[in-house]
């Protein structure tokens, strides 16, 4: 792939939105460190790795001016395939914090008002751009990019409905490769390979979990040696991914034949709040709306309200928007949500599908396992 991940006028288009955000929020500069919103500006498609690896990583956006990618020169051959013009490149043994100073001087912004997203930045990393800075004043742009993210293009759409095909093509082959007697790595190492046979191209960017016990796993528990036995609940959870946008299925299966009728009656409940929060589903609705749908179905059963959010945004970022109690952040028409429920009692139980927004409700993406599954 050696191109921009998207168009020039994609990358384009961002800019112009990103600089009226800045505008209307009074900021002579913006310093992006988030990985996802430095690939967001720029395309730069290590910035998820440079991020943690490095120890000032950034996209500089003037109000006035060109942006300019700053990363260590390791990065020199990939920084090439970005959209900004003359990526700004520091030796291990160089002071970032010089070259970012250096950036900005150029667009004339180093007393001025700089956005920051504090939020991705380390206290020691604050510290040192405000000592080198000490002329200009900063103030919280996090969520920034985010907003403007939460309308996605017809190029992220079309990313997004690639990610869900990956991800039903390595969730249907974690759920025949569940059975008694292998090792939930096994499981993980099948899904994985369906997915890049199914033309999945970044690496470290999908998710793939497998639990597994007679309570129904330790949830985000990370070993993946004690063998499957028959009696335990698997949970096998999903995040495929094209161009770094992601879409995510989720279910529990039970190992043997006959699962016992509290089960069978408890992933039920599960799959009637995840379709009943997808049919709340539609632009102009609010994030808390979808809550609300899925909470009335536990209620009434449960006879006490949901404990957790019933699922969140998917795509380049995960989860800046919860499908929780109160929230009121407004669907707009492409945004992908993972509808997302989940039950502990009387073992842990889970049914997760992908769906995009739309006027009039949502396409679905990922394909939600509504019955609780066998497998021997």
């Amino acid at each position: 792939m050696n191109e921009l991940s998207f168009p020039a006028v994609e990358f384009e288009g961002r800019l112009v939105n990103i600089r009226a955000k800045m505008k209307a929020a009074g900021l002579d500069a913006l310093i992006l460190t988030r990985g996802e919103n430095i690939f967001y500006g720029s395309g730069f498609r290590a910035a998820h790795f440079a991020s943690w690896l490095s120890e000032l990583h950034a996209l500089v956006i003037p109000a006035n001016g060109e942006s300019r990618l700053m990363t260590r020169a390791l990065e020199r051959e990939i920084a090439k395939l970005q959209w900004t013009a003359s990526p700004q490149l520091y030796m291990d043994h160089e002071n970032p914090y010089d070259l970012l100073v250096k950036i900005l001087q150029e667009s004339d912004n180093t007393q001025k008002t700089i956005g920051i997203e504090e939020r991705f930045l380390k206290v020691s990393q604050l510290k040192n751009i405000q000592r080198h800075l000490p002329g200009a004043k900063f103030t919280d742009a996090s969520g920034l990019v985010e907003s403007i993210a939460a309308k996605p293009s017809e190029a992220e759409s079309a990313c997004l409905r690639k990610a869900a095909r990956i991800t039903d093509v390595g969730f249907q082959a974690g759920i025949r490769e569940s059975r008694e007697g292998v090792y939930p790595y096994e499981v993980i190492g099948k899904i994985h390979d369906a997915m890049y046979q199914a033309g999945q191209r970044d690496f470290d960017m999908s998710l793939v979990c497998v639990w597994s016990g007679p309570q129904g796993g330790r949830m985000h528990d990370t070993s993946t040696t004690e063998k499957i036995k028959k009696g335990d609940i698997v949970t096998i959870e999903v995040w495929g991914v094209d161009n770094q946008y992601k879409a995510g299925a989720q279910a529990s299966i039970y190992i043997g034949d006959n699962p016992p009728a509290a089960i069978v009656a408890a992933y039920n409940l599960n799959a009637r709040m995840q379709q009943e929060a997808t049919k709340a589903v539609k632009a102009g609705v609010t994030a808390g709306n979808v809550f609300s749908a899925a909470n009335r179905v536990y209620r009434s059963t449960r006879g006490a309200d949901y404990f957790r959010r019933c699922g969140g945004s998917m795509g380049l970022t995960v989860f800046t928007i919860d499908l929780a109690s109160g929230r009121n952040d407004i669907l707009n028409p492409g945004v992908a949500l993972l509808i997302q429920t989940l039950v502990n009692d009387p073992v842990l139980l889970t049914c997760a599908s992908t769906v995009m927004v739309t006027e009039k409700g949502c396409e679905e993406l990922t394909s939600p396992l509504l019955q609780l599954r066998t497998a021997s």
